[in-house]
């Protein structure tokens, strides 16, 4: 490793340490001890305070956009390379696939400390239980998302302490998902029913995401059993009306179809959900965002494919209203060949930061996993047709046509979960781990003629600044 690459790492070790501390009015983390630091109960609550932040940081921009950009529902405004991820010209210098990599280990390494220093603390017990129990969720969640986005990963069980310690080779990705279901497992094992606050995890968090890590993991049995464990718990009911999901001033109500969000807010010195003013049309009125850029519209074919009758459908549109009262339609340049994503609006937003909290799992997506994993694993049984048709009737649609063989019941759902969680960073990750990603070649417009996607664009490319500061990292294989 050479000296600059050295001192580069030095500099964003104790960067890591100093914004961990996440306690304003004491001397900064980097200048004491986890003995002198981890003492009270308020440490302890700090601590994964901080283990926490990495979520919003992930989900505020780069966590949606390097899959949604990628996929074949959404394509953004060819400006400041964005566009490398739709037409798959990206490399591993990209920044966005760097900030990626980097939101999750940050995520990773706080809870790592967490892990590491609270079990000394004298506090409530059963406090303390739950606080590690949030901890080993979050290590999972950061590391599903590792996993699922570049597979082959280092498997940093403890936290950074010296440039020694970032020295780590990659871990086989069935290794890496053998260890978030082992964490997801004891977060099971000890969260409680209902979180302590608004944006934490409880158990239902935990045993579906779990759900959702044995299904891409390949274990449909564990999958489907998880996803009717968590049904059946009836901890969770879906939202009667699917528009109400995503309205900010409806959020608390959302909360018992919302398993785990990331929490926005737009009050000063808060981070606010930054993507609103993306899908927000050019010089459209105040009741998409109080800012609008342009920047990232649906593909027209998506927006065709939603059945009539989808209430689904009405979270996009194909026409708006600007702010001087003209009606903008596929006419007008600034729109044509584009749809406008509406599931994400916010009039009272501060600027284009909006209230909006991003779903990271709720229960239709529970519902579906359970339909999925259980065709896979038994076929298409009365109990597979039970779950999607739950999710289909709240969208105003008939139950699935009967008597489907396994495989087309598969495709049913993989097609319901793109309509169900369109723009919700899922769609890619459901391409990919089916390995029918190569498909998005198809979803052209006139700003996006070719969209050349190769074998090699399964995964992303391991951040290059990763490989430079990391002697026993290397590449993956189909990017060397």
């Amino acid at each position: 490793m050479t000296s600059k690459y050295r001192l580069l790492l030095t500099i964003m070790v104790v960067i890591t340490f100093i914004v961990t501390a996440c306690k304003l009015d004491e001397t900064p983390y980097s200048f004491v001890s986890p003995s002198q630091f981890y003492t009270s109960a308020a440490d302890a609550e700090a601590s994964l305070t901080a283990a926490y932040t990495p979520v919003t940081d992930l989900y505020n921009r780069v966590g949606i956009q390097l899959p949604d950009y990628s996929g074949d529902q959404c394509f953004p405004r060819a400006v400041v390379g964005r566009e490398q991820l739709t037409v798959f010209s990206y490399d591993a210098t990209n920044d966005l696939v760097g900030q990626y990599w980097q939101h999750c280990f940050n995520g990773i390494n706080r809870a790592n400390q967490v892990l590491e220093n609270v079990p000394t603390i004298v506090m409530d017990e059963t406090r303390k239980k739950h606080i590690l129990a949030e901890a080993f969720f979050l290590r999972g969640l950061y590391y599903f998302h590792l996993a699922k986005t570049f597979g082959d990963v280092p498997l940093r069980q403890t936290s950074t302490k010296d440039i020694a310690s970032t020295e780590l080779a990659k871990s086989p990705v069935t290794e890496v998902y053998a260890f978030i279901i082992k964490d997801l497992e004891k977060a099971v094992a000890d969260l409680p029913k209902t979180p302590k606050d608004k944006g934490r995890a409880a158990w239902g968090a935990a045993i579906g995401l779990l759900a959702k890590v044995y299904l891409y993991a390949g274990n449909n049995a564990k999958a489907a059993e998880n996803a009717q464990t968590l049904i059946k718990s009836n901890t969770y009911s879906l939202v009667p009306n699917v528009l109400d999901l995503y309205n900010p001033l409806k959020e608390d109500a959302s909360r018992i179809e919302v398993i785990f969000a990331a929490e926005f807010s737009s009050l000063p010195g808060l981070i606010g959900y930054d993507l609103l003013g993306f899908y927000a049309p050019a010089n459209s009125p105040p009741v998409f965002s109080k800012t609008a850029f342009g920047s990232a519209f649906g593909y027209h074919a998506f927006f065709n494919s939603f059945a009539a009758g989808d209430s689904r459908k009405l979270l996009l549109d194909s026409a708006y209203t600007n702010a001087q009262g003209k009606r903008i339609g596929q006419a007008d340049v600034t729109l044509r060949d584009r749809i406008i994503v509406k599931k994400f609006m916010d009039p009272n937003s501060n600027g284009a930061n909006g209230e909006n909290n991003f779903p990271i799992l709720r229960l239709a997506d529970v519902y579906l996993i359970a339909a999925e994993a259980e065709a896979r694993a038994n076929g298409a049984t009365q109990t597979a047709y039970d779950a999607i048709n739950v999710v289909r009737k709240r969208a105003g649609l008939p139950n699935l046509p009967a008597g489907l063989n396994k495989d087309a019941f598969i495709e049913a759902v993989l097609q319901e979960r793109s309509w169900e969680l369109c723009y919700e960073a899922d769609r890619w990750y459901d391409l990919t781990r089916t390995g029918k990603f190569k498909s998005v070649a198809t979803a052209l417009n006139s700003y996006y003629l070719s969209r050349p996607v190769q074998d090699k664009h399964r995964f992303f490319p391991i951040p290059n600044v990763e490989i430079l500061t990391n002697s026993k990292l290397e590449q993956n294989p189909a990017w060397k």
